[in-house]
């Protein structure tokens, strides 16, 4: 049996977020758009479901439109801000709120390049989005350190941050069972 590897994980949590279907509209006509060892025909108009990763791609192109998107805007972040402010454990936050806060990050990113307003969105975006992290990390570091079954309070976690939990409590526990073991192969201090 492989070891767990925190990093594989992490990685898992991003792939499947880009795997998930979105839905997409054709903007050009082209037989042939090869992916991987298949191909799709895009005909101009059509709508059908991609995997975001691949969506993405043909969107950068102009081939496809990316339709109903999730995003968040500054003023739900100020408000997840606020909430979580006020909340002594974490507020439920939707499953995909880090990638897509990355995402329009990036996108705001690629617009700042010609527009000074989106240069500012991305800021208070960024600014925002670390104030988040900042709050959650607090309660996830505080979570882990609890004994006993802390399932009632990590049911509101991204999957990003549970992973963080269970690495943290892991470590926590390794660590403490460290120190309380006196043996010869593991001498005390």
């Amino acid at each position: 049996m492989s070891e767990f590897n925190p990093n594989l994980e992490l990685q898992r949590i991003i792939y499947d977020f880009e795997e998930k279907p979105v839905s997409i509209k054709c903007l050009v006509d082209n037989s042939d758009v090869h992916i991987g060892e298949g191909s799709i025909k895009l005909i101009k108009g059509s709508e059908f479901e991609l995997p975001l990763w691949v969506a993405r791609i043909l969107a950068e192109e102009k081939q496809v439109e990316i339709k109903n998107m999730k995003s968040f805007d500054i003023s739900y972040m100020q408000t997840v801000l606020w909430d979580e402010g006020k909340s002594q454990t974490p507020i439920e936050l939707d499953p995909d709120f880090y990638p897509v806060t990355s995402l329009q990050i990036e996108s705001l990113a690629k617009k700042a390049e010609t527009d000074p307003y989106a240069l500012r969105d991305k800021e208070r975006m960024e600014a925002l989005l670390k104030d988040i992290i900042s709050k959650r990390r607090f309660k996830i570091i505080k979570l882990s350190q609890k004994v006993g079954d802390p399932s009632p309070f990590i049911k509101h976690l991204t999957p990003e941050e549970l992973w963080l939990f269970k690495s943290l409590r892991d470590q926590l526990r390794e660590w403490e069972a460290s120190l309380l073991d006196c043996s010869k192969n593991n001498p005390c201090f």
